[in-house]
C-alpha cells in the first residue's frame, strides 16, 4: 500500500525511523527514487544497523532533495528453525511500523507494509510518496 506524507514547506530535515517486529534476522534499506524517471536507480538514504533490521530515527533528506519523490524502506528476513509450520506461525506475526517526521504532515507512523513470504524469508515493503 503506498502511502503520502506531507513535507509542504517545512525546511526542517525529514526524519525517518523503522521498527521491525520479528524474531528472526533482519535487515532494511531505504530508498529515495524519482517515480516520474523510470532509470532512476534511487537513492540510498539509510540502512539497518544490527540484525534487527530496524532503523534507528535518522534524517533522510530535506524538502529540496525529497519533494515529489517516493520514499521505499525494504526489509528481508530470514526466519531459522527447521519446522515449516513455526516458520509460517512466525511469518503471520512479522510486520513494521515506519514513522516520518520534520514535513508539515508532522509526526506520522504507518504500520502496513506489504508482506510476501517466500519460506524461509519474509519480505517486507513499505512505500511512500514525499509531496
Amino acid at each position: 500500500m503506498a502511502h503520502n506524507y506531507q513535507i509542504g514547506g517545512s525546511h526542517a530535515p525529514i526524519i525517518l525511523k523503522a521498527d521491525i517486529h520479528t524474531v528472526g534476522l533482519a535487515a532494511s534499506r531505504a530508498l529515495v527514487l524519482d517515480a516520474s524517471n523510470q532509470s532512476d536507480q534511487g537513492m540510498q538514504v539509510a540502512q539497518s544497523i544490527n540484525a534487527t533490521g530496524d532503523i534507528d530515527p535518522q534524517t533522510v533528506g530535506n524538502y529540496i532533495s525529497l519533494k515529489g519523490k517516493v520514499l521505499t524502506v525494504f526489509t528481508k528476513i530470514a526466519l531459522t528453525g527447521t519446522d515449516p509450520a513455526a516458520r509460517q506461525t512466525e511469518a503471520n506475526l512479522v510486520g513494521g511500523a515506519y514513522t516520518l517526521s520534520g514535513g508539515d504532515g508532522g509526526e506520522q507512523t504507518f504500520n502496513d507494509p506489504t508482506v510476501n513470504y517466500d519460506d524461509p524469508n519474509v519480505f517486507l515493503n513499505f512505500v511512500a510518496t514525499l509531496t
